[in-house]
C-alpha cells in the first residue's frame, strides 16, 4: 500500500499495521520529512500511483484529507485501516479510507463515510450515519441516531445526544455535550452552539 502523509497522525497509522513491510511507500509535500517509523518519506505526494496498490490518505486535517483525495484520479483504490481490538458490527456499512484505531466501537446500522478517522476508544452507537471526512477524536461517543456531516471535527472526550443532527465542517470542542442540532460550520464548546 501507499501511505499520503508523514505526520504525527500518519505515525498513528501506519502503527495499526500488521506489518511495516505492507507500506510499498510513503508521501508527503513537505521536502523537509525525510523519514517516518524508519521508512524513507517522498516528496511530493503524486498525482497518480500504480493502481494495482491500494491507498491511505493519513491526514489529520480534514479540508486537507479532501484535497488529497480530490487531486487523486477517479480510479484510486482506498484501503481501510482497523486495528485489530476495533468493534464492527456485521450490520454497519464502511466507505473506503477508514481509519479505526485501538478500542473503537462502531453499532449496527451505522454508515461510516470515505476517508474518516474513528479515533482511540471512540464509541458510535446504533443508526448514525457519519459523512466523508469526519474525525471522531479519541474517547467521542456518539449516541444512537446521531448524523455528522462531511468534515466536521467531533472533539476529544465529547457526546453527542441521541438524534442530533451536526452540519457539515462544524467544530465540536474537547469535553462538550451536544444537546441540539447544529449548522453547518458552526461552533459548539461545552454545552453551547457559539457561533
Amino acid at each position: 500500500m501507499y501511505i499520503l502523509g508523514a505526520s504525527r497522525h500518519a505515525k498513528s497509522v501506519i502503527d495499526q499495521l500488521e506489518s511495516i513491510h505492507l507500506v510499498e511507500g510513503v508521501f508527503d509535500d513537505n521536502p523537509e520529512i525525510i523519514s517516518i517509523l524508519g521508512l524513507e518519506v517522498n516528496s511530493p505526494i503524486p498525482d497518480t500511483f500504480s493502481e494495482d496498490l491500494p491507498i491511505h490518505i493519513a491526514i489529520g486535517d480534514n479540508s486537507l484529507r479532501k484535497s488529497i483525495s480530490q487531486r487523486l484520479p477517479s480510479g484510486a483504490t482506498f484501503i481501510n485501516i482497523l486495528h485489530n481490538s476495533a468493534i464492527v458490527s456485521k450490520y454497519a456499512r464502511l466507505g473506503k479510507g477508514i481509519v479505526m484505531m485501538e478500542r473503537t466501537i462502531v453499532k449496527v446500522d451505522t454508515s461510516v463515510g470515505n476517508h474518516v478517522i474513528i479515533n482511540t476508544a471512540a464509541s458510535i452507537d446504533h443508526d448514525c450515519q457519519i459523512s466523508d471526512f469526519v474525525h471522531i477524536a479519541p474517547n467521542a461517543c456518539l449516541c444512537g441516531n446521531v448524523e455528522i456531516g462531511e468534515g466536521t471535527l467531533v472533539g476529544a472526550g465529547s457526546v453527542i445526544l441521541p438524534g442530533v443532527k451536526v452540519g457539515k465542517w462544524c467544530v465540536i470542542g474537547g469535553g462538550s455535550v451536544v444537546h441540539k442540532d447544529m449548522p453547518d460550520g458552526s461552533k459548539w464548546i461545552g454545552s453551547k452552539n457559539i457561533c
